[in-house]
């Protein structure tokens, strides 16, 4: 969670600290550039970074625009100049001096050059582009009969000092008869494909082109078959920059796996801005993307989340959604449809666990969710925060367990709450494996509900759909 531990957060019987300053900083070069909200954060992504730079705002859009570098913390008044970097980490042209450092410090060979218009700097940095980097057999302006492409390839005594020199890997040379030639340049091998010649390879440590060892060439990658077994494992987290003062902006994140299409970042929806209810949102988010059928496991570090769909929702129940005071339920709108999602899974015999993990203490899967939801909340806009929540979960028709039904018996009316060490809390119980007939009148009500609610005229339907 970007913001569970925020200074202005509540507590049950303690007040909220309004006078606590507001604070961001922004990290425009670091280990991860970006918008933090305390100094501990920020440290994290400077502290042994080479010429880091970084400042502290009192307003989010301010600290952005340094990031995203439309205004600049250390700029002077008089001349401008550009930086054309032709030969760095990443070639560009940059308007402060501090970003040049950081390019082109530990680059082997690295350009650059500063001029008076920005039109200079470009030209200076595509005048050194390698066209002639493609492989010969792929350009349409040399043919292979030609001076470049027979260029012969050099690896004697001189060339092998150099390299041991330089510390970089050896360039392997690939033969054509008598003639050698550098990785990436001779014709193509017989068993290449669509024009891509699979025995070479981009060395990350030195920029060259180098050609596959045997491991490399007989290594295989692990793909998915569709042919899963087990629990559906996602992690969710929700984060409030700003949580609990005006103007805070929420975001939402879900995390699958790396590069899988379900992951969630998105800016949280509705007036009510907070930290709480991006968490519940993201457990909502999740419960979108994972069939009726399949057991899932929702890993977060929002204790609160857990409680609320585990222990604290029966009883607010049977009080009518009021709390020990008296009061409604904070949340309700958000509890109410999550634990009615949670009961048509455990009518299909899919168990709904819930597993506590401690933020920010470099689990994998936290990590990126965390990442999700911070980005989500910077989506965020004021026609988002004006718009009704779009999530099929939180849109799902309610019904209280105590409602009599016309034309179904109340299976899974009953909540039971288990708790195992490894996987938290378990949600619901299913109907007896004999029971058919039960079965085909619970589906058989479920899709009417889903009828019912693809019939919601215009004017009602949940903005986003």
């Amino acid at each position: 969670m970007a913001d569970a531990n925020s200074r202005a957060s509540t507590t049950s019987s303690g007040k909220r600290k309004r006078n606590t300053p507001l604070a961001f900083y922004a990290v425009k070069v670091g280990r991860t550039p970006g918008v933090y909200q305390t100094w501990d954060e920020a440290k994290q992504h400077i502290e042994g970074f080479p010429n880091p730079q970084f400042k502290k705002f009192s307003t989010y859009t301010e600290a952005e625009a340094m990031v995203k570098g439309t205004t600049s913390s250390n700029s002077k008044q008089g001349k401008s100049k550009y930086y054309g970097v032709a030969v760095g980490h990443v070639p560009g042209v940059y308007t402060d001096y501090s970003t040049v450092q950081a390019q082109t410090k530990g680059c082997i060979g690295a350009r650059q050059k500063s001029f008076a218009t920005h039109a200079e700097a470009q030209a200076y940095v595509d005048g050194f582009k390698r066209q002639a980097s493609a492989p010969i057999s792929l350009r349409g302006d040399l043919s292979e009969s030609s001076s470049l492409a027979g260029k012969p390839f050099n690896i004697g005594e001189n060339a092998t000092k150099k390299r041991k020199k330089e510390h970089v890997l050896p360039v392997s040379a690939l033969t054509n008869g008598d003639i050698k030639y550098e990785p990436g340049w001779g014709p193509l091998p017989p068993d290449a494909e669509d024009g891509f010649d699979r025995t070479i390879k981009l060395d990350e440590a030195s920029g060259n082109i180098r050609t596959k060892t045997e491991e490399e060439l007989s290594g295989t990658k692990s793909q998915p078959t569709g042919d899963f077994s087990g629990p559906i494992v996602v992690y969710t987290d929700g984060s409030a920059l700003g949580n609990g003062r005006v103007g805070a902006v929420g975001g939402v994140g879900v995390y699958f796996g790396a590069n899988d299409p379900r992951n969630v970042s998105e800016a949280l929806r509705g007036k009510r801005q907070t930290n709480q209810r991006a968490e519940l949102t993201a457990v909502a988010r999740a419960l979108d993307h994972i069939p009726i059928d399949r057991e899932a496991v929702i890993v977060t570090d929002s204790n609160y989340s857990i409680k609320c769909l585990t222990e604290w929702f029966p009883t607010w129940e049977k009080k009518g959604w009021k709390n020990s005071a008296g009061k409604d339920v904070e949340n309700k709108d958000l509890i109410e449809p999550i634990i009615a999602r949670i009961r048509e899974r455990d009518m299909c015999r899919a168990k709904t666990k819930f597993q506590w993990i401690k933020g920010h203490a470099n689990d994998p899967g936290n990590v990126a969710a965390d990442a999700l939801a911070v980005q989500g909340s910077r989506y965020s806009t004021p026609e988002l925060r004006n718009a009704r929540e779009f999530s099929e979960t939180l849109n799902i028709l309610t019904r209280s367990p105590s409602e009599p039904t016309r034309s179904r018996p109340v299976v899974g009316a009953k909540v039971e709450t288990k708790r195992t060490p490894e996987v938290g809390s378990v949600l619901g119980t299913a109907p007896a494996a004999d029971d058919d007939d039960a079965f085909d009148e619970i589906f058989a009500t479920l899709a009417a509900e889903q009828s019912v609610q693809n019939q919601v005229t215009p004017s009602t339907a949940p903005e986003g759909l």
